[in-house]
């Protein structure tokens, strides 16, 4: 008698997982328009909120700070579930038009079931994005050490003519220097000298930018190389024209002291 009891509730049991799993596979279909109008609004804030991030990282970049690489894979995961919600929107009407009494059914229950779960699982993902909190999105770039120059022999009387160079950098009163001379006088190997002694010595400049300019300019190229030597960078910099890539550079460095 006791294990007809027994029986009993565990078929009961049975009975109630099975209905359980039923609604829940049933949902796929009867909520599939509730889920869709989910869908949609949800990544429409999900995009929002990239795009405020996003600005905001440019504006740090600008700064010379470095994305953090959590927040890139971030941004590639909204790029990718962004593209999946935009298919299955795409197919939005065709889908709700397989239903029938009143989305309980479908002409193709197969079709709408699949459709409607992957609906479901990428609404749940488009929440999970969403409610990423980034706390901070940037930080200070990892600046190299100022890269010593290889040096040709020291020319007599060059010693002389460093030390009042170096003097003059060091002198608050100097903006700018200028070296000018015949070929082969050793204006290359004092710069060269120059730079490496800011490798050995603490002199309160932000940064030390090396950049060889040829005879034939490319102006592009130097605005790269001093970007890249200061930490600017990102596909925003790639994308801008020189023009724009002048004032960045401008806009950065005014703060900042630098040879």
């Amino acid at each position: 008698m006791g294990n007809c009891v027994s029986l009993s509730m565990s078929s009961d049991q049975l009975m109630k997982k099975v209905c359980q799993w039923l609604e829940v596979k049933g949902s796929y279909v009867h909520d599939l328009g509730k889920n869709l109008g989910a869908l949609e609004r949800t990544m429409e804030e999900l995009k929002a909120k990239r795009d405020d991030l996003s600005r905001k990282v440019r504006r740090e970049e600008d700064r010379g700070l470095q994305r953090l690489s959590e927040f890139q894979v971030w941004l590639t995961r909204v790029e990718t579930i962004e593209n999946r919600a935009n298919d299955l929107l795409s197919t939005r009407d065709a889908q709700l038009q397989r239903l029938c009494l009143c989305g309980f059914c479908s002409k193709s229950l197969i079709s709408s079931y699949r459709y409607g779960k992957i609906v479901l699982l990428t609404l749940k993902e488009v929440e999970k994005l969403k409610s990423r909190v980034f706390e901070v999105v940037c930080e200070q770039a990892q600046t190299s050490e100022v890269e010593e120059r290889q040096l040709q022999p020291t020319i007599f009387g060059q010693e002389r003519m460093l030390k009042k160079a170096w003097n003059h950098l060091m002198g608050d009163e100097v903006g700018i220097m200028g070296m000018y001379g015949m070929g082969g006088v050793g204006k290359t190997t004092l710069l060269a000298q120059l730079n490496n002694r800011f490798s050995d010595k603490s002199c309160g400049f932000d940064f030390v930018i090396w950049v060889v300019v040829s005879k034939e300019l490319h102006v592009e190229k130097i605005q790269d190389e001093i970007a890249r030597k200061v930490g600017i960078r990102g596909e925003e910099w790639k994308q801008e024209e020189k023009s724009q890539k002048r004032d960045v550079i401008y806009n950065f460095l005014r703060k900042k002291r630098f040879v």
